[in-house]
């Protein structure tokens, strides 16, 4: 952390950032502030993970400075990450690898007096519900010694769904949930801590909507749903599913929309939300067979380059195809085991990023730039880790 840039960096967060923020979610969304109580001088906030905006959501919300701890590819970008560093110096976090040294770096930060935000679930929600976070979260507070801050966004599911490649305007808020002294949290267990946040962040953005349901129209409504949807309910294929601008589909006649309230219509399924695909959908994965005598593909991307980072530096190989069967993933002919792999994470719309045990980390993306639906590489771990 750059100390002597503090000053600098609550002028640029306050004079720059914060003006054209402002600007820019008031004339994309319905915006709301509700009142912040009074905040501790320094603290930890911890908040859930919605969109790629949550940062500056949050920042304009509670007006307050805080460092972000943010993906560790934003440190791979070159001129790009000089930039950020220098203007907002935020706190690397590699997404499916080692935590270690952003802990560390919190703790650091927050010993000097400064304000630190960290989305615990790591990634942002693909069916509206708040994600789990790892279990030494409520240990690290604790031995912060610093306030907690807890905090919720709520609309931004269907304001910036995941899976989309547009935005929709409708409400949008950040709200505070909690505020908890150092000496209260001494007196509580990690997993009392941990309970804490749960209540903080948890948002199930479907269970609100269908309560008081909110417009957010927009353009290109169902375009992108393949990035989540990753089988047909209807025939059991893999990655079969294709969008248009208003509409989703199957080859076996499967068909639907994604309308302005975030709810689904058509034929061949029986699921009024993304929730509710997402809940059949786990336990369509949790039914994938054993591996057997003869491996089993179920997904397979071209053109994909493999990284292996190391110090913010990537050490790229070659474009080669990537397969994921039931027993690990594979790129060109190197061979990824399950049973080797720490995690794997999903980055923005679907690249993957991977780490061993052995403590080597990779990310994996398109040559030509385009998307692929990664999630389904994550989804085959999970499934097959154990």
């Amino acid at each position: 952390m750059a100390k002597d840039h503090y000053s600098f960096h609550r002028w640029f967060y306050f004079h720059i950032l914060t003006p054209v923020f402002r600007i820019w979610f008031g004339s994309h969304h319905v915006m709301s502030y509700p009142k912040v109580p009074d905040l501790p001088e320094h603290f930890l906030l911890i908040c859930n993970h919605v969109t790629n905006l949550d940062p500056f959501l949050v920042g304009l919300s509670l007006h307050r400075h805080m460092y972000f701890v943010a993906t560790e590819h934003l440190f791979r970008l070159g001129l790009r990450s000089k930039l950020i560093t220098s203007l907002a110096d935020p706190i690397p976090l590699a997404k499916g690898g080692n935590a270690s040294g952003a802990v560390l770096e919190i703790l650091r930060r927050l010993k000097a007096g400064r304000s630190v935000c960290l989305f615990a679930e790591g990634n942002c929600t693909w069916d509206g519900r708040t994600a789990d976070f790892p279990s030494a979260t409520g240990k690290m507070i604790r031995s912060s010694r610093a306030p907690l801050v807890t905090c919720r966004i709520i609309g931004g599911y269907f304001a910036h769904p995941r899976w989309a490649y547009t935005s929709r305007k409708g409400p949008l808020r950040c709200e505070v949930t909690g505020i908890y002294q150092p000496e209260e949290l001494a007196k509580m267990k990690p997993e009392e801590i941990n309970e804490l946040i749960r209540r903080g962040i948890g948002e199930d953005a479907y269970e609100r909507q269908l309560e008081a349901p909110q417009r957010y129209p927009g353009r290109r409504l169902s375009f992108g749903l393949e990035r989540t949807l990753l089988a047909c309910p209807k025939c059991g294929k893999l990655r079969s599913i294709t969008s248009a601008d208003d509409s989703f589909s199957c080859s076996c006649g499967l068909k639907g929309s994604y309308d302005e309230y975030g709810m689904l219509h058509g034929e061949g399924f029986a699921f009024q939300t993304i929730r509710d695909w997402e809940d059949w959908q786990r336990g369509f994965f949790a039914s994938l067979p054993a591996p057997g005598e003869e491996e089993t593909v179920y997904a397979s991307d071209d053109g994909i380059i493999l990284n292996r980072v190391s110090g913010h530096q990537n050490h790229r190989s070659a474009p080669d195809t990537l397969r994921a069967t039931d027993r690990g993933i594979y790129f060109g002919s190197q061979f990824f085991p399950y049973t080797g792999m720490a995690d794997v994470a999903v980055r923005l719309h679907g690249n993957v990023t991977f780490s061993m045990k052995d403590g080597s980390y990779y990310d994996l993306k398109k040559a030509d730039k385009s998307d692929y639906s990664g999630r389904i590489y994550k989804l085959l771990f999970e499934r097959y880790a154990l």
